[in-house]
């Protein structure tokens, strides 16, 4: 089966479980705090709710073989992401101001949702001390660039996240957090939007460990 046959498959069987997704308007817990949802192959996934949002925000923790500056230049490398990160039909650095990028995807999904298209604002930090993290923030932006096609998707709602990268235990080892925020709009509802971005967190960290040992 191939991976767009098995995620209408995944979406199918979410919508017949609706008691599997976490909508944050439902939920009581603190929206400052991480809440464990799940252990998985590649790492222990949490949800924490966005005010204002029917879409949970979701994370990983994971490790990686490799030191943190290499995965920090990986992430931060967004002309590549084409050729690696799952779903991204084109990923373009539209200006770069020091540790600042404007940078326009086009993200194509199975039907029935369809593709997005949105320029981000990313900025990376390396750490100043030993003991401080590599960061990667990332945004929609607002600002307009002329001969970019954004009628090549439907502008989300919202997306932003987060790489936080530190040393990890050992030579050559690395912990890091992968965060996203991710609501497409449209009809989809919140709780299956949560359930398919568990997936997609799991997917980027397969997809770089994969790159890693290239």
């Amino acid at each position: 089966m191939i991976a767009g046959q098995q995620t209408v498959l995944f979406m199918l069987l979410a919508v017949l479980m609706p008691g599997a997704g976490t909508s944050c308007a439902e939920s009581a817990v603190d929206c400052r705090q991480w809440r464990h949802v799940r252990d998985t192959a590649e790492g222990p996934v949490f949800h924490r709710c966005r005010p204002g949002s029917t879409v949970a925000e979701v994370m990983i923790q994971t490790r990686f073989q490799t030191a943190p500056e290499h995965l920090y230049t990986l992430v931060n490398d967004y002309g590549a992401f084409g050729d690696f990160i799952p779903n991204v039909v084109e990923s373009r650095v539209l200006e770069r101001v020091g540790p600042v990028q404007w940078v326009y995807h086009h993200l194509h999904f199975p039907g029935p949702v369809a593709d997005r298209a949105y320029v981000m604002k990313s900025t990376g930090s390396i750490p100043a001390a030993p003991g401080n993290a590599w960061r990667v923030d990332w945004a929609l932006s607002e600002r307009v660039f002329p001969r970019v096609d954004m009628t090549a998707g439907i502008l989300p709602d919202s997306f932003s996240g987060f790489w936080e990268i530190e040393p990890g235990d050992g030579a050559g080892m690395t912990r890091a957090r992968y965060a996203l925020h991710a609501d497409p709009g449209g009809l989809v509802p919140g709780w299956l939007v949560v359930r398919m971005t568990d997936r997609y967190v799991q997917q980027v960290i397969a997809a770089i460990r994969r790159q890693l040992e290239e």
